[in-house]
């Protein structure tokens, strides 16, 4: 049996959060954090870095649903982020609802959402290892 290797995104506007798993032994680490450009666009050049770097067998990007189920505008940018991850790299994209993944990283790293000293990139690393969890919990690869 050989060893895949998982990437999970938590895509923002400002930020992308980045987290890694392999089948061995089902756990997330986040790894990194990658700063958009200030246009509010993907700064490909380091996502093409952290890919090469740790080259995934499948990625997965979380989509933020709302508490009733529907999509919202942040949906359609990670939808676009994951296409143009499976374009430019041919690697199967998973998309996993996400609602809820900053709130409970930022619970778990103990920060009020207000908090003015929050290092953000954190949470979004954090978010990012969630999204992660939920899909290796809910689809048991291999």
């Amino acid at each position: 049996m050989s060893v895949k290797t998982y990437l999970g995104f938590d895509v923002g506007t400002k930020r992308t959060g980045v987290a890694i798993a392999n089948s061995l032994t089902n756990k997330t680490s986040g790894i990194e954090t990658v700063r958009n450009h200030k246009d509010g666009s993907t700064n490909w050049q380091q996502i093409d870095q952290i890919i090469n770097k740790h080259p995934p067998d499948i990625i997965i990007v979380g989509v933020p649903y709302d508490e009733n189920n529907k999509e919202q505008e942040m949906i359609y940018i990670a939808r676009s982020f994951g296409r143009k991850i499976k374009d430019r790299f041919d690697i199967e994209v998973v998309f996993v609802d996400e609602y809820l993944s900053s709130s409970e990283a930022k619970n778990q790293l103990k920060w009020h959402y207000a908090h003015k000293n929050a290092d953000r990139s954190e949470v979004d690393m954090r978010s990012a290892q969630l999204i992660l969890q939920t899909w290796l919990n809910e689809t048991r690869p291999d």
